[in-house]
């Protein structure tokens, strides 16, 4: 799922980001001790995971203006770093991704659950 930027109307009023969902295949992993480190990009401190993807999905932008999320079961993760993987064998993406807490999930994705 993706949350495009948001904006404002004619009026002024704040218009929120248009919500895109997709389907795509790949796999969810816990993180393992030596990769909690250098995760800084996870802004929060549980349920942060490694989402392994062969499609480039959108994450975090530095600015704000695109936020990526990854539904898994009935879990919410919000991607929030990229690594990618082009090493001509398997071409692959990376993410590390971050659960995000019922009580902080966007309106526009409560939706589209």
């Amino acid at each position: 799922m993706r949350i495009g930027k948001s904006g404002f109307d004619s009026y002024g009023r704040a218009v929120a980001g248009e919500v895109s969902t997709r389907s795509v295949r790949g796999t969810v992993q816990p993180l393992n001790g030596k990769e909690t480190v250098p995760a800084v990009a996870a802004s929060r401190n549980t349920g942060t995971v490694k989402v392994y993807s062969t499609e480039r999905l959108d994450f975090r932008s530095e600015d704000g203006t695109a936020l990526g999320y990854v539904r898994c079961g009935c879990y919410l993760y919000e991607l929030v770093d990229e690594l990618p993987n082009m090493n001509g064998l398997i071409d692959h993406w990376k993410y590390i991704a971050c659960l995000v807490p019922q009580s902080q999930v966007p309106e526009a994705l409560k939706e589209s659950a």
